[in-house]
């Protein structure tokens, strides 16, 4: 049976979670197991976003697509928080190895009224490799392969922020009691 977390909170305005961290990292499966244990929690993927609004050969993993799908995740998120849909809005599918891409999303999450935290996912390299040799059929990126990981990690920006940093190594499943602590104490 699947108990859903309530925690106490004073504040009922939604608490914006940025999942950082190299790809096959584990911040789809996090996101997901996290969201089945709180209430009224929302998961704004940008892999999917894309592949809705550019499906197929209209995917071109640019930068420029990457931002547009970010603003539209940003703009749904302000408004679930402002019309109070949810109480959790995970952002998904997007690294956040840039300092810059944080704080978009953390200077739009504070002009919505909204909390925030950060969850950076890692793992051993071995592990990620070895995700990512396995084809998800689920998964809509398409660019996701071990040369992007390396890319990615070789351009990785330290998160100077108030982060919980999660080791995925082996699993999510003992890391969801201090996820759900870091993410509800607001």
């Amino acid at each position: 049976m699947n108990q859903i977390f309530k925690p106490t909170r004073r504040n009922p305005i939604a608490v914006w979670i940025l999942l950082a961290g190299l790809p096959a990292t584990g911040k789809s499966t996090l996101a997901k197991a996290l969201a089945a244990k709180l209430n009224a929690a929302t998961i704004l993927d940008k892999d999917r976003v894309r592949d809705s609004l550019f499906p197929g050969p209209m995917t071109d993993y640019t930068a420029e697509q990457d931002a547009l799908c970010m603003h539209a995740m940003i703009d749904a998120a302000a408004y679930l928080t402002q019309h109070r849909r949810g109480e959790y809005i995970f952002f998904d599918g997007r690294t956040f190895s840039r300092n810059a891409q944080i704080e978009e999303v953390i200077t739009a999450a504070e002009k919505s009224g909204a909390p925030w935290r950060i969850l950076l996912l890692t793992c051993s390299d071995e592990a990620a490799e070895s995700r990512l040799r396995i084809a998800d059929s689920n998964h809509p990126a398409r660019n996701r392969d071990f040369d992007l990981y390396l890319r990615v990690k070789a351009a990785f920006e330290p998160i100077l922020g108030d982060k919980l940093e999660l080791d995925t190594t082996e699993s999510v499943d003992s890391l969801l009691p201090a996820a759900l602590r870091f993410i509800t104490a607001v």
